[in-house]
Parts: structure tokens; C-alpha cells; sequence
């Protein structure tokens, strides 16, 4: 986290650049707008599908320390789906 000191200043500096360009400050204000929009969108996602999103990063987890863990997974979905699936004649 930044000291207030520090928010202090980055606050004063952005007062003033929006003195010295006010035209600006709408297309700034509007692209700021859009970036947190798209931050909240997709937390509320990822909170909505938190089983998910967590199996998602597990699998991502998985794949850097296992390397070998995607083809493994692969091959146990063939079997499973084998094993459950009719026989064609």
C-alpha cells in the first residue's frame, strides 16, 4: 500500500495536469471509467463462478509443476468416457 503522503502527492500532480490539459480530462475520466468497469466486471465473475474459477487455477498450478499432468488428463478422459459410453457394433 502507498503512504497517504505518497496518494497526496500523485492527487496534486493529477489536479494539476488536468489544469495545465483540461481537454483531457473527459477522455482520461472515460478510459478510467472503462478499466474499472471491466475490473469489476470480471471480479464479480470469478466471485459468481468461484468453483471455477478455482478449478481453473488449480489446473493452471498443476500444469507448471506437472508438465506432464495435461496429457495425463486427457488420457484419463478418454478412459472415463470409454467406460461409460455404449459400444458400437
Amino acid at each position: 500500500m502507498l503512504p497517504v503522503a505518497k496518494l497526496k502527492l500523485v492527487a496534486y500532480a493529477l489536479v494539476l495536469l488536468a489544469l495545465a490539459y483540461p481537454a483531457m480530462v473527459p477522455p482520461v475520466l472515460g478510459t478510467l471509467g472503462v478499466v474499472i468497469a471491466a475490473v469489476v466486471t470480471v471480479a464479480g465473475w470469478v466471485l459468481t463462478n468461484l468453483p471455477l474459477a478455482l478449478t481453473i487455477a488449480a489446473g493452471l498450478i498443476l500444469v507448471r509443476v506437472f508438465p506432464g499432468v495435461p496429457r495425463w488428463l486427457g488420457r484419463a478422459l478418454v478412459a472415463s468416457v470409454a467406460a461409460v459410453a455404449p459400444v458400437k457394433a
